[in-house]
């Protein structure tokens, strides 16, 4: 067995009720890593164009990396992988907490569930292998519920993954939360596919232990390089800023330089941010949270103790949830937003798509194209509360709109008022005013995704202009998009993004695995699992027509710093497209290219 991994796979049958355990094959850990590696090879073995995502024959991959249970900082995440029920192709997650030590402790690399129970089941995991057991008395719980029934039925330390009555109800954004519920899995409808198989939660029991690596020196040598970096930070504040705002940072500086997409994406202002911003967070901050073995501490517990929403707990909310339920629905009531953050956590709803999904209601009730059993307004929090309680048990409007934006403005007639790519709604970060951004949104394999290439950085740089998408944003794409591959089959959290170079990434695998791939090797296995994923989405009926942007961004101008007023130039994005399809050896749709499979070894 090489070093650092489980050196076991389960492959979990819910029709059958059959558990089969089997090793690690060396060749999967050499040639794809683990985490997103795994995961988007056995998706692309595994799962058909033709598959329903909510049918048995779609599959739930969760899998980790080399770095989980180690003395690696910032290495808590696993995976997941599955075809996605709101857009119909290639999707991955990621959650943080303890879910990731714990499966490695167990002895495993990756989880693949397959079928239907026929009755509400979860699984049991432990070093030993797993057991399907029943969850009728789970079901309709809440997911905060169903962690605390787990822990007493079977260990006070155990990590549990659960659904909440979202994905029981098959809500095609459902997440899957863990931790107490402050932690989730939560784009493109993982909790959805849980529900369809009739899969409760997951229970995951395990005691720490060290994990063996090919070089215990060199890892010593790296993690106390790691850890004094993050002291000596280049801007001095990374550590200081999340632990004492967390994410919720960006609220101001996305505002300040406008960014920040407001009344469903018409503005890039929104003029009573403060009122949701990290100074008025940090009056109901109770204390700071993080995932295991991280020294960052991003995560933010807030406990509103007065007025109407008074009692609400959470973990939360982050910059992601201010931009979709502050800036899309223009709420400026902080107390409302962490209330809205409970309540998706509790059902088990993806925040950014469900803010999204508010955002598109109001817009389309306002212009008469939808119709509600209440009015639906801007500014208006009860509303938006409303619509979450309706989309969670699928009443009323609610069930049109728990197919998320793309499905219900096809529904409507209203595919005008849509904002998303590749059915998946965009987060917190405009295309018009960061405009690599507009190439992340267009070319990530999920759909609109900020995580996969974290182009806003690029933009923010100040090294590239903003305000266009030059071909030399491109090679920048391409290659924050391969370093963010390779953190995503370790298993890094993105917040380690300026800790973890090229260069640290391959001494890290090396003094893990014992494995020397070099900065290059490195970029061949991105390429590789980069190249599955578009080969996956081509099975799924996806084009190059696809990597494009929602009409708004090329037709509605948003005024920006000093009155300037911008679009996205689509002629502009298609070279810049087209340019990615070059490098990454594709021809001009977008196709991977026969030389291309050979050179990475994929065979079609």
């Amino acid at each position: 067995m090489i070093p650092s991994y489980g050196g076991s796979i389960l492959e979990i049958d819910l029709s059958r009720k059959r558990v089969e355990r089997r090793s690690t094959p060396e060749s999967l850990c050499k040639e794809y890593i683990g985490g997103k590696g795994f995961g988007t090879k056995m998706l692309y073995e595994r799962v058909g164009g033709d598959v329903d995502p909510l049918s048995p024959d779609n599959i739930l991959v969760i899998s980790v990396g080399p770095t989980a249970g180690t003395k690696i900082p910032s290495a808590s995440k696993a995976n997941f992988n599955f075809k996605s029920p709101l857009t119909g192709g290639y999707a991955e997650s990621h959650i943080g907490g303890y879910i990731a030590p714990k499966l490695k402790w167990a002895g495993y690399d990756m989880i693949m569930i397959t079928g239907k129970s026929e009755r509400p089941a979860y699984i049991q995991i432990d070093e030993n292998g797993a057991e399907i057991r029943d969850a009728s008395h789970l079901w309709g719980k809440t997911t905060y519920e169903t962690e605390e029934i787990l822990k007493k039925e079977t260990d006070k330390n155990a990590a549990t993954l659960e659904i909440g009555p979202a994905g029981e109800n098959l809500v095609r954004f459902a997440c899957i939360c863990h931790a107490e519920g402050w932690r989730q899995a939560g784009r493109a409808g993982a909790g959805a596919v849980m529900g369809s198989k009739n899969l409760k939660a997951i229970v995951v029991i395990s005691d720490q232990k060290e994990v063996e690596v090919a070089d215990s020196d060199a890892l010593d040598g790296l993690v106390k390089e790691v850890l004094d970096n993050i002291k000596r930070d280049p801007v001095g504040t990374l550590a200081e800023n999340y632990r004492k705002y967390g994410t919720p940072l960006m609220v101001e500086r996305s505002n300040l330089m406008k960014f920040f997409p407001t009344r469903y994406w018409h503005l890039v202002y929104f003029e009573r941010f403060e009122k949701i911003g990290p100074k008025e967070m940090a009056k109901y901050v109770v204390s700071n949270r993080a995932c295991w073995n991280c020294p960052l501490a991003c995560g933010k517990l807030v406990e509103i103790k007065d007025g109407k929403y008074a009692g609400t707990r959470v973990e939360g909310p982050e910059y992601e949830t201010l931009f979709a339920f502050g800036g899309l629905c223009e709420i400026d009531d902080f107390p409302a937003i962490a209330k809205l953050n409970d309540l998706c956590d509790m059902y088990g709803l993806d925040t950014i798509t469900m803010g999204n999904v508010a955002g598109f209601a109001i817009e389309a009730y306002r212009l008469g194209k939808l119709k509600s059993e209440r009015p639906l307004e801007y500014s208006d929090p009860e509303s938006v509360i409303w619509l979450v309680e309706q989309v969670a048990f699928r009443k009323g409007v609610g069930d049109l709109l728990a197919e998320g934006v793309k499905k219900a403005s096809e529904n409507l007639n209203a595919r005008e008022l849509a904002v998303e790519t590749k059915g998946l709604e965009p987060p917190g970060y405009d295309p018009r005013s960061l405009q690599g951004m507009a190439l992340g949104y267009a070319l990530s394999d999920r759909g609109a995704c900020h995580l996969r290439a974290l182009m806003f950085t690029v933009d923010l740089s100040g090294e590239v202009e903003r305000y266009g998408i030059p071909l030399e944003k491109v090679p920048r794409y391409l290659d924050n998009e391969d370093r963010f591959n390779v953190f995503d089959c370790l298993m890094l959290c993105r917040f380690a993004r300026r800790i973890y170079d090229w260069n640290r990434l391959a001494r890290m695998i090396k003094a893990l695995t014992g494995i020397d791939y070099g900065v290059d090797g490195l970029k061949t296995v991105s390429q590789r699992v980069q190249t599955l994923s578009r080969l996956f989405n081509l099975r799924c009926g996806f084009k190059a027509e696809d990597d494009t942007l929602p009409k708004r961004f090329f037709e509605e101008e948003v005024e920006v710093e000093g009155g300037r007023k911008v679009v996205v130039r689509r002629q502009e994005l298609e070279r810049a497209v087209k340019e990615y399809y070059r490098l990454r050896g594709w021809d001009e749709r977008g196709i991977p290219l026969e030389q291309t499979l050979k050179k990475l070894g994929i065979t079609s």
